[in-house]
């Protein structure tokens, strides 16, 4: 019969983290160091360089020759959801995880999500996460301790998400979350076996539908209030320039379907599965109108054309018998409340005039912290 030796370590489970890398020279440093330090230390690093032409593969290369943990793969230009993508069929880990290329990693976020995932057989884990900006640290998502089978997973996570800044009866979690991928850790059995990839129809939606497809799937997951992830405000990066997108109310439509599809599956309650869908919808408005700040000024011929196709599909989908929800959300929903209030009592065009006002207005606002923020450092 065989006996156990405590001098044999027992191994632990993989991790795969995948940063998507495109001109990241600047910070992608600092977030290689913050992975290669965490507590846990059974990872391999997949840097997928979506065809920088910065010196981001020297950098990855110089880590490459003293760290054996790292894999570089390179590929052509293809986007984020691409080279995210190229990760998920390049790892080999047990669980598997997302970093973007600028932002931060605490030292106990793999270990302690890992450990509570292995204790409860979860296939997802989630921690709370921060925003850091100018060398200030602020909360970003917030979770609640806690361990949910596949019924719980609905009222505390997938209904917070789905009806974020919309106040209903039927939501009270007490976890404030939007649809970003850093914060999760998954079990890579969990996502092959459900054929989960990322997707994208739009412009934006990748990360989000692969965090609703994925709660919606689970049987169980786990989360930790443990401030784990931070989130770089960088101003330079492409989550902070809107840029016009072609075409898209047919993209909408597919959106529309594609994850509608999943969620008559995953949400057992047909009534608030139609309500998601008309939140859903006034979501898409308030797009519509945001996609228009993205035209250069000059071209008054785009928009103008753009005009008249947003003004036919909002006449063909009836707007003004979708707007109900608008009296649900929550005070501090700024641009939703302003333009779709605008939908309501002045109309498809003049709400054009109001939502790059609203566009205006955020902007101004945002500079204003940033001076503010100058001046406090200032002064120290």
């Amino acid at each position: 019969m065989g006996v156990l030796r405590d001098d044999v370590p027992i191994k632990r489970p993989l991790l795969s983290v995948i940063i998507p890398v495109y001109n990241g020279e600047r910070y992608l440093g600092e977030t290689i160091e913050c992975i290669l330090n965490a507590s846990y230390k059974e990872i391999e690093l997949l840097l997928i360089d979506d065809g920088s032409s910065d010196d981001s593969a020297k950098l990855c290369a110089a880590y490459m020759k003293t760290e054996q943990r790292i894999r570089y793969i390179y590929q052509e230009n293809g986007g984020i959801v691409s080279a995210r993508n190229k990760g998920l069929l390049e790892a080999s880990g047990d669980y598997v995880c997302f970093c973007d290329q600028d932002d931060l990693v605490e030292p106990l976020m793999y270990e302690r999500l890992i450990n509570k995932m292995a204790l409860y057989e979860a296939e997802i884990g989630l921690c709370s996460t921060g925003r850091f900006m100018k060398e200030q640290r602020s909360p970003y998502e917030h979770v609640e301790d806690g361990v949910y089978g596949k019924e719980e997973i609905k009222g505390e996570l997938l209904y917070p998400l789905l009806f974020r800044g919309y106040d209903y009866s039927f939501v009270k979690s007490g976890n404030y979350l939007y649809g970003t991928i850093w914060k999760f850790i998954y079990n890579r059995k969990f996502l092959v076996n459900n054929g989960v990839c990322f997707k994208r129809f739009i412009n934006y939606e990748d990360d989000w539908i692969f965090v609703t497809e994925t709660l919606c799937a689970a049987k169980k997951a786990v989360t930790d209030n443990y401030t784990g992830y931070y989130w770089r405000i960088n101003n330079g990066s492409k989550s902070h320039s809107c840029q016009f997108v072609e075409h898209i109310i047919p993209k909408m439509r597919e959106y529309n379907a594609y994850v509608g599809n999943y969620l008559k599956n995953g949400i057992v309650d047909k009534d608030i599965l139609k309500l998601y869908i008309r939140i859903s919808l006034c979501e898409h408005f308030v797009i519509l109108y945001q996609n228009e700040t993205g035209i250069p000024k000059y071209d008054k011929e785009k928009r103008d054309k753009y005009h008249v196709e947003v003004k036919e599909y909002m006449e063909s989908v009836k707007y003004k018998t979708k707007l109900q929800c608008r009296k649900r959300l929550k005070k501090g929903v700024f641009r939703r409340r302003v333009v779709l209030w605008a939908l309501q009592y002045l109309g498809i065009e003049q709400t054009f005039c109001i939502s790059r006002a609203v566009d205006w207005t955020e902007k101004t606002l945002s500079s204003v912290r940033w001076i503010v923020m100058l001046e406090r450092r200032l002064k120290r």
